[in-house]
């Protein structure tokens, strides 16, 4: 890794293959976290993590959890378990590459559960960030986060360094928590599918029952089956949670 006297535009990387080093000498957690926390510095950003989407309150193994981040928003997503409800993760599921926060409306609609999180976490002086989706086919979907940057332009000169490293970093970072090991999935019946499809869709019930031909209360009883299939507390987490297990797809959402 560069000193801290390069310029800000520069952050001590000429090529990929810099990172892709750096990233590939950590042989231990300590090691990673180190070189994270360093990288950190270097794009000025004073938090970072690396985290699977998953409960990491009871981590299973293969979890990837590896953090220097602001104790109340850890306390919100980690200690409370809402990293479903998150608008950062949850815009995980539909950004193809690394994003910056103040780009969050273009990815996903916040309401206004979104919007206290977000005022919550600029008070703890998480202003902007960056965060690069990492994703891999059989294993749960993952991030790459820095977060509290002085201003949005600081983050946006950062935005390609910052997704060349959380790509390497989360890949070293499965490598070092070994196999996943996966239960099965939930499985939605038919018509518990649809009824999330179509929440997912932003249908209120009485709609939903109208385009499946169903009751209002069978809808709701169906919808609350899901929720208490994946855990989810509300509509919100109960389709990002849908999306994490593969039960339903980006495309289903995408379809009207």
């Amino acid at each position: 890794m560069a000193g801290g006297n390069q310029s800000s535009g520069a952050f001590g990387f000429g090529l990929a293959d810099d990172i892709l080093r750096a990233v590939r000498a950590a042989m231990d957690w300590k090691s990673l976290r180190s070189i994270t926390r360093d990288f950190s510095d270097e794009i000025r950003s004073r938090h970072f993590a690396l985290i699977t989407h998953e409960d990491l309150r009871a981590p299973r193994a293969g979890t990837v959890d590896l953090r220097d981040y602001a104790e109340g928003a850890e306390r919100r997503i980690i200690g409370e378990g809402r990293y479903r409800r998150d608008p950062i993760m949850r815009s995980c599921l539909f950004a193809d590459s690394a994003f910056l926060w103040s780009e969050l409306r273009d990815i996903i609609t916040l309401d206004h559960r979104d919007r206290i999180v977000l005022e919550l976490g600029r008070r703890e002086g998480l202003n902007e960030g960056i965060t690069v989706p990492c994703g891999k086919l059989g294993y749960s979907l993952g991030s790459c986060t820095f977060a509290g940057f002085r201003s949005q332009r600081m983050a946006q000169l950062a935005l390609a360094p910052a997704q060349m490293f959380g790509i390497f970093a989360f890949q070293r970072a499965r490598r070092l928590a070994g196999p996943q090991l996966v239960g099965p999935l939930p499985r939605l019946a038919p018509r518990h599918h649809d009824c999330v499809v179509l929440a997912g869709h932003g249908l209120r019930n009485k709609l939903i029952a109208a385009r499946l031909d169903l009751s209002e209360d069978t809808v709701e009883s169906y919808l609350r089956d899901a929720r208490k299939l994946f855990g989810a507390r509300d509509r919100t987490e109960l389709v990002a949670a849908a999306l994490l297990a593969g039960e339903i797809t980006l495309d289903e959402l995408r379809r009207r």
